[in-house]
């Protein structure tokens, strides 16, 4: 799993749920605490389904080294 680099909008640090794949989005979107995802714009650009890069950042840790851990396991 690559970790995705932020965008600076606003002067916040965000990333697209759209850039993830349908799995890992889906499951951060379960994982998300509802109203966080939110639609930036960025030079005249609507960005659609953001979250704030510390937010991401965190589930990344967790769930990376969660599924690694389960990974580990199974090939035993």
């Amino acid at each position: 799993m690559t970790k995705l680099i932020p965008i600076v909008v606003e002067g916040k640090k965000i990333v697209q749920l759209n850039q993830l794949t349908i799995d890992q989005a889906n499951d951060l979107r379960s994982w998300l605490p509802p109203n966080s995802i939110k639609i930036f714009n960025f030079q005249g650009i609507e960005i659609n389904d953001c979250i704030s890069f510390e937010t991401y950042d965190y589930w990344f840790k967790t769930h990376h080294i969660l599924t690694r851990a389960y990974e580990t396991i199974l090939d035993f």
